[in-house]
């Protein structure tokens, strides 16, 4: 659900909209009716749901509801019920949902802290291996393959809430068999998780058995990438400026190296200065790594005063800041900076 959230949405608007056909489609790769009626509970289940915080300072917990509104409409289908129905049957009709301001408000303090891409998360198929990836990925991405982050099938599944702990199968193959299950279709648990992105390079998985012959154990790392990602046309650019300006090359590398996201303060500046966010993040937050925080949000604020104090760009705002970015990348720097 959350992957259909623009995450530079300039309105600040917390309903989320899409229909119960792209949800399906996304959530199952289908929108059968067994799966539309199954979905409808689900969302249903999440009026009901929350979130728990921890203040690991203070050991203070708060407690937030996920969902503020869910608008899901029945209506008398347009086709004739089938024979074998005892029930009147109905169309679901799915009008969006609104997050309550308090979750709202948490994702974009935790998109301060982390870069958070669903793509990768909303490709996996089954449940289970979806549940894995949100959980083994940060424990594993500092291990290697001689190195790997280790947990027993058993332990894993009842973090994952994979079934009740006394449905969990008791014989150590049949936990296995969980993971490899449908190996020679390409679907087993084991090869949907292993070579998926993350944001440091890719997640390895494979299986061994314990040492004490009790269980098999799923054994992890993240595989860094060294492979340089493709830059698109305005990073090409943007790459060709930073080299004009004199700045050493493994500062470029360093830079685009780690993922980097605009903050609440710096959005809120791009919104008033009536900046088009969602067509050139990427931009932004490349020009930000490449910047450094200081001078990046300094233009920002330029932008924003321009905007008060009516100033009129040629072209538009979003405009005069790239170009007043790109000026800021290529501009040359002295042998003190070029030395640190």
């Amino acid at each position: 659900m959350l992957s259909f959230r623009d995450p530079y949405d300039e309105s600040g608007n917390r309903l989320i909209r899409f229909s119960m056909t792209e949800f399906c489609r996304r959530y199952a790769r289908t929108n059968g009716g067994r799966y539309s009626r199954d979905i409808k509970y689900i969302l249903q289940e999440l009026l009901n749901s929350y979130i728990r915080v921890v203040d690991l300072t203070t050991n203070e917990g708060h407690i937030y509801r996920l969902i503020e509104d869910l608008d899901i409409h029945e209506k008398p289908i347009r086709r004739r019920d089938a024979k074998a129905a005892t029930d009147r049957q109905y169309e679901i009709w799915f009008n969006g949902c609104t997050l309550s301001r308090e979750f709202y408000g948490l994702l974009n303090r935790i998109a301060e802290l982390q870069y958070l891409n669903l793509r990768v998360f909303t490709s996996i198929r089954s449940p289970l291996a979806q549940a894995i990836y949100l959980y083994i990925p940060s424990r594993a991405d500092h291990r290697g393959e001689n190195d790997p982050f280790e947990i027993n099938l058993k332990k894993l599944l009842e973090q994952v809430s994979f079934r009740p702990p006394d449905k969990i199968p008791r014989q150590k193959n049949r936990r296995r068999q969980i993971f490899t299950q449908h190996e020679s279709e390409g679907r087993s648990i084991m090869q949907q998780l292993d070579g998926l992105e993350t944001l440091r390079g890719r997640f390895r998985v494979r299986l061994a058995e314990t040492s004490d012959g009790t269980d098999w154990k799923l054994l992890s790392w993240v595989e860094k990438s060294e492979r340089k990602p493709a830059l698109d046309a305005s990073e090409s650019k943007m790459v060709a400026a930073y080299l004009k300006s004199g700045r050493p090359p493994e500062l470029l590398a360093q830079a685009f190296a780690e993922p980097t996201v605009l903050s609440t303060y710096e959005l809120d500046l791009l919104r008033a200065a009536k900046i088009e966010v969602g067509r050139c993040a990427r931009f932004l937050e490349k020009a930000k790594a490449l910047l450094r925080v200081e001078r990046f949000d300094e233009l920002l604020a330029e932008a924003k005063n321009n905007e008060q104090e009516g100033r009129k760009a040629r072209l538009n705002q979003t405009a005069r800041l790239i170009h007043r970015i790109m000026e800021a990348i290529k501009a040359p720097v002295g042998n003190g900076e070029r030395r640190k």
